[in-house]
């Protein structure tokens, strides 16, 4: 941490963030920064989107799971702790969503899964837009905002994922959404 705080100093960085950590490493290092006096986590980074991973699974990082999938103790924790940004990578599940020669991860096939698809799609029905779209007003919106990290190959990828900033979901919307399990 001393050495984010000397970047942040000499204004090389302008917020320090962390990615891909248990969140018990984040408490710990902010407690440190903070005891220490020195500029502690303000963002972090995790893969975050509708389609919930199974975080139970090994993974190549860590045996007890993958730390790299938001999960119940992220949002709980960013629910506590307001000065924290989430930036969620890979929202769109790399095209997952819409196009059928991109499938979903092997993470992704758990009992939740067609539950949520099939509420995305009414959800994307009734407002007309995306699934997409729907995907990222969903994100921004939540009751712990998301800053969505999209990709886009072609200025009409980016025009649409640009129209989700201005998807309000109604909370019939957003419970439908939320409910599916």
């Amino acid at each position: 941490m001393e050495a984010f705080a000397e970047l942040v100093a000499e204004g090389t960085v302008g917020i320090v963030g962390a990615s891909n950590h248990w969140i018990w490493r984040v408490e710990r290092a902010r407690r440190l920064a903070t005891a220490a006096g020195l500029p502690g986590y303000e963002v972090l980074q995790y893969h975050h989107s509708y389609l919930r991973m199974r975080t139970d699974m090994p993974s190549l990082r860590s045996v007890d799971g993958n730390l790299g999938v938001v999960s119940g103790d992220h949002l709980s924790y960013l629910r506590e702790t307001p000065d924290l940004a989430l930036v969620a990578y890979s929202p769109l599940l790399g095209g997952a969503y819409v196009r059928s020669d991109k499938p979903l991860d092997p993470e992704h096939d758990h009992p939740g899964t067609p539950a949520r698809l099939a509420a995305l799609r009414e959800v994307a029905a009734d407002t007309g837009a995306t699934l997409n779209q729907v995907v990222l007003a969903w994100l921004i919106g939540a009751e712990v905002p998301v800053i969505p990290l999209v990709g886009a190959s072609s200025v009409a990828q980016l025009n649409e994922s640009l129209a989700a900033v201005d998807l309000e979901l109604t909370v019939e919307q957003r419970t439908k959404l939320d409910a599916a399990t």
